[in-house]
């Protein structure tokens, strides 16, 4: 850029030099006095002064611009993104710097983001393949120990029952992982309908009230009024099944679970109390983590999945949970949804 400037320059001084030559060349023929001819010459070398100066200036001043965009590029691949033009300046390059700028900073918020995306997707496969490496390593241990003929039959029995119980147990792990691979890659619809709060909450306990009644649990509900409010009834009610269903499983036979609704400002709140084992403080922040289990839940069938799915689905539709609990005072769980808010559907499967 540089030397084509400089060319410019050349090519418009050799024509300048040779219009000033023609010029005197006329002048000389046409006979003019020698106090005419110096007073052009003195003319023709000051304007030939004037025009090389502004040239000359005109080239800095560029010279000065291309290393400022050359110095405002290298900084945006350095990642620093430096302002070499003022930005109090309604000028063009100013401008021109802010949008280059403003763009380099989305450029490098979704880099960021598929990064983080890319990461999170490892993490799931490896935490999935973990997670199956047990129950399928037992299937095969068992299914070797029944293919031995001299087993005696109770023997059998009993690895026939235990191979089932893991068959179910891998069964019900797939779904789960299922539904957290399609949570966790955006794949999940939520179709946000104005229905009634109640009559979804209602369902999910009907769902789960024989495993509570196996186990002697006493569940109760109160509901108030009706709310009615935009939200997905079919995900919310696998939210709050989580949530119940966990209650059941960490609340001691002949325990009570309480599910209550009420109904704010802004937000509609879901409570599910029980009187169960109770979390102690140090593992609060950590149960609605992908596959966290708690230390005294070594002995309760569970990978981790429905509390971190609860959250995922409640999150998904404008709301949050939070939980309060202590050891041996049992546990608060509480699923907030927003109440009169548009809720977008997101990216189908």
């Amino acid at each position: 850029m540089k030397d084509s400037f400089t060319r410019i320059i050349t090519i418009y001084s050799a024509i300048y030099a040779l219009a000033c030559g023609a010029f005197f060349a006329v002048l000389i023929r046409s006979g003019a006095s020698k106090e005419m001819v110096w007073a052009a010459a003195a003319f023709v070398l000051t304007t030939a002064i004037i025009f090389a100066g502004y040239l000359l200036s005109l080239r800095s001043g560029m010279i000065a611009i291309l290393d400022k965009l050359s110095l405002t590029v290298q900084s945006l691949i350095d990642g620093q993104d430096r302002e070499y033009f003022p930005v109090f300046e309604d000028s063009l390059l100013s401008k021109l710097q802010g949008q280059v700028l403003k763009l380099s900073g989305i450029l490098r918020t979704q880099k960021l983001r598929y990064k983080e995306e890319g990461e999170e997707m490892k993490s799931l496969i490896t935490d999935i393949t973990h997670q199956l490496r047990t129950p399928l390593a037992n299937l095969n241990m068992y299914n070797g120990m029944l293919a031995n003929e001299g087993l005696p039959p109770d023997k059998r029995t009993e690895f026939a029952r235990i191979a089932c119980d893991q068959t179910e147990k891998l069964t019900w792990l797939m779904d789960s992982l299922v539904k957290l691979s399609r949570l966790e890659s955006g794949m999940i619809e939520v179709r946000a309908e104005r229905r009634s709060l109640m009559d979804t909450v209602l369902a999910a306990i009907k769902t789960f009230y024989p495993a509570a009644e196996e186990k002697g649990l006493e569940i109760s509900f109160e509901g108030g009024v009706p709310v009615p409010l935009l939200h997905d009834a079919k995900w919310t009610g696998e939210a709050i099944g989580n949530v119940l269903d966990n209650a059941i499983k960490y609340t001691p036979a002949g325990g009570k679970i309480k599910v209550t609704i009420e109904r704010y400002e802004m937000f509609a709140r879901i409570d599910i109390a029980d009187n169960g084992l109770g979390i102690p403080e140090a593992e609060l922040a950590k149960v609605f983590q992908r596959f966290f289990r708690g230390a005294s839940s070594s002995d309760t069938q569970g990978v981790g999945v429905g509390l971190y799915l609860a959250r995922k689905i409640v999150t998904e539709q404008g709301g949050y949970m939070k939980v309060s609990s202590e050891p041996g005072g049992g546990s608060v769980f509480s699923l907030f949804l927003p109440v009169d808010t548009a809720t977008n559907e997101k990216s189908v499967e």
